[in-house]
């Protein structure tokens, strides 16, 4: 396991403990550090202590239109991004774990975000 996956496991086990506390931002938040940020479809944030040190995640999803297909088809693309002192630290996307574990993530912050919370009750 790489450093990225190793990283990524403990968001996602912390975040299944309750041990994170995510909350829904607006989409057009943090667009200074998002690429792409007209794509952002949801986004979620939550404070992780790491190395005495405390970082900001952001769960970022973006829907798209696949240029390569001669309709329209969109793709979804949920994307982590670390920063420290509101810099990008680091980013985790399909490229360094995978769109499937990704999308776990995303259902696990989804039903015990801020709103959620408010919509279902906690």
């Amino acid at each position: 396991m790489n450093k990225y996956e190793e990283l990524f496991e403990e968001i996602l086990q912390k975040t299944r403990e309750g041990d994170l506390k995510w909350k829904q931002l607006r989409k057009t938040s943090n667009s200074d550090v998002i690429i792409s940020v007209n794509l952002v479809w949801r986004q979620f944030e939550t404070e992780l202590e790491r190395n005495e040190q405390n970082f900001t995640i952001l769960l970022v999803e973006k829907k798209y239109e696949d240029p390569d297909l001669d309709f329209a088809y969109e793709k979804y693309a949920p994307e982590l991004l670390v920063l420290l002192d509101n810099e990008l630290v680091t980013t985790i996307d399909d490229s360094t774990v995978s769109r499937s574990k990704l999308i776990s993530l995303v259902s696990a912050v989804e039903s015990r975000s801020d709103r959620a919370k408010k919509l279902f009750g906690a």
